[in-house]
């Protein structure tokens, strides 16, 4: 030791030690506490990400529902057609002529354009066809077309 600084025990400040000694039964309570915390959080990530990808499967087996009942129906409506076609000797042209034009209704670069061929058609086959189911017929070809470019017309602008 250096010469002016002498060693005396006696003098020194007592310090309690206790104070100092880890409370281990506190700590491993704030560890249990923090994983508990954390595996709930993983628990709730891992539900919410379950109910997101149900959700995603709901809504495409909804999508594939419809699109099969929307090519189940669009089947049903060229059989029909090809019959009403072929039966109907008199207006085959004019049958025709307004499948033709139900079908630009898809092509339409408005939704105003969209809406005003739909109007038009649907006048054009209450004037021309006579027979009900005919007109029945044409009419549900025409609504059907309808309903299928909604999802399309409905992006077009105004």
């Amino acid at each position: 030791m250096s010469e002016g600084l002498k060693y005396d025990p006696a003098n020194m400040p007592k310090i309690d030690l206790s104070n100092f000694q880890p409370n281990y039964s506190n700590m491993l309570a704030q560890q249990i506490s923090e994983s508990e915390r954390q595996a709930s959080r993983a628990m709730e990530a891992v539900q919410r990400e379950r109910e997101r990808k149900e959700a995603a499967e709901e809504a495409y087996r909804q999508e594939t529902i419809r699109s099969l009942n929307a090519i189940e129906q669009n089947t049903a409506n060229l059989y029909t057609l090809v019959d009403l076609i072929s039966k109907s000797n008199e207006q085959q042209d004019e049958l025709i002529s307004i499948i033709a034009e139900v079908l630009t209704i898809a092509k339409a670069k408005s939704q105003g354009e969209a809406k005003s061929v739909y109007t038009k058609v649907m006048g054009r086959i209450t004037q021309t066809i006579k027979d009900a189911e005919t007109l029945a017929k044409i009419a549900g070809y025409a609504t059907t077309v309808w309903q299928l470019a909604q999802p399309i017309i409905d992006k077009l602008p105004l």
